[in-house]
């Protein structure tokens, strides 16, 4: 795990192996950290499962629990739970298959729980989610537009991401003015390799947009294509670098095939229209860089464990929970003044400069500048 439990002889739970091995990022989680936050501090602020397992199923197929996070996906093996720790898991005895069963308890369920919540919230604070960066339109009609005869074998557009792999780009309407009613297929190729088909339904040279819905990321440029023909179009210029998070430009290719031809690039439209969203999609951004991200993935857990103490969310009026809150306004300044010593101000501090770093990574058209959550109170 990128981030764990190192034992703090607080408390008789006995968390589960994976909590307590050796954190890849090399920090734990309940060191270096305000004082309230131990072991035995954070079980008894955590609401108390009542829930039970099902027992384990050699015929079902479980999945990886870390990555499903559903109930179905731990079981019980005569009073022992087992979560699964690959996918397609099947027919893998959870006693005598550590490669896919990992043994755990209801206190490290309920701690994962709140490490899950954590990461969440630290994804929202970053603004990692995925996010709409545009909606935009590309298409040119006037009283001007001709018919034209477009491309010897093949024609259509090229799009790539602008300044970032870390985007998927939506084509939510298309039309094709050609001269026909007949339905067009339209062919999606990616470095020379036939991916998908989507089929147009001109009207006869009538800008008409159809809903397509077609979303794809990756590398290199991704073409959308259709045989050469005739269509209605007024050669207006087209300008590949204004859009907002992706390059767009006509194509004409000569080959046999879509995938097979050989593409040129210009710069006059040709009968193609769009309507494009683009999305900063960070999943992949956030898999690659989990370990970098630790420290705020720590803060943001230390940060969330006071507001649970401030707050009470779980309702756990218990002994020890009143001996962590004997001096509420001293717990409730930890979380809210950011101009003294406190978890607020450390938190604050280190989602800035987070904040910062990641904003270098992606294009100022992907990425806008990131505003702070907390404000600064005068305790």
């Amino acid at each position: 795990m990128i981030l764990t439990f190192a034992e703090d002889f607080t408390s008789n739970a006995n968390l589960d192996s994976e909590l307590l091995s050796a954190p890849t990022s090399g920090l734990f989680l309940n060191r270096g950290v305000h004082p309230t936050l131990t072991v035995n501090n954070l079980l008894a602020e955590l609401p108390i499962l009542t829930i039970t397992f099902s027992d384990y199923d050699a015929g079902v197929t479980y999945n990886k629990f870390e990555t499903s996070r559903k109930k179905s996906d731990v079981v019980n093996v005569e009073g022992t739970l087992y979560l699964s720790i690959a996918d397609s898991n099947v027919g893998a005895a959870p006693s005598t298959s550590p490669l896919f069963w990992l043994e755990t308890n209801l206190d490290s369920l309920r701690i994962r729980s709140f490490i899950w919540a954590a990461e969440d919230n630290a994804l929202t604070a970053l603004s990692l989610n995925r996010r709409l960066i545009e909606n935009q339109y590309i298409y040119n009609i006037d009283n001007d537009r001709a018919t034209e005869l477009i491309g010897d074998d093949f024609f259509g557009w090229s799009f790539e991401p602008k300044g970032s792999d870390y985007v998927s780009i939506r084509l939510n309407q298309m039309s094709l003015q050609a001269n026909t009613d007949i339905p067009q297929n339209v062919y999606v190729i990616n470095q020379g390799r036939l991916i998908d088909t989507i089929v147009l339904n001109p009207a006869n040279g009538v800008l008409e947009f159809e809903n397509v819905g077609y979303t794809f990321s990756g590398k290199g440029r991704f073409l959308f294509v259709t045989e050469g023909q005739e269509v209605q179009a007024q050669g207006a210029f087209n300008d590949p670098l204004r859009f907002d998070g992706f390059v767009c430009y006509p194509v004409t290719g000569v080959g046999s095939t879509a995938a097979s031809s050989v593409y040129s690039f210009s710069s006059n439209s040709n009968g193609f229209n769009f309507n494009v969203s683009c999305y900063l999609d960070s999943s992949i951004y956030i898999e690659n860089n989990k370990v970098d991200l630790a420290k705020f993935y720590k803060t943001q857990f230390e940060y969330d464990f006071i507001r649970m103490l401030v707050h009470d969310s779980n309702n756990r009026f218990n002994i020890d929970e009143r001996i962590m809150g004997r001096n509420p306004e001293l717990i409730g300044a930890e979380s809210l003044d950011t101009r003294s010593a406190t978890v607020a101000q450390k938190y604050k501090n280190e989602l800035k400069k987070t904040v910062e770093v990641i904003n270098k990574t992606f294009d100022k058209f992907l990425r806008k500048k990131q505003g702070l959550r907390i404000k600064r109170t005068v305790m």
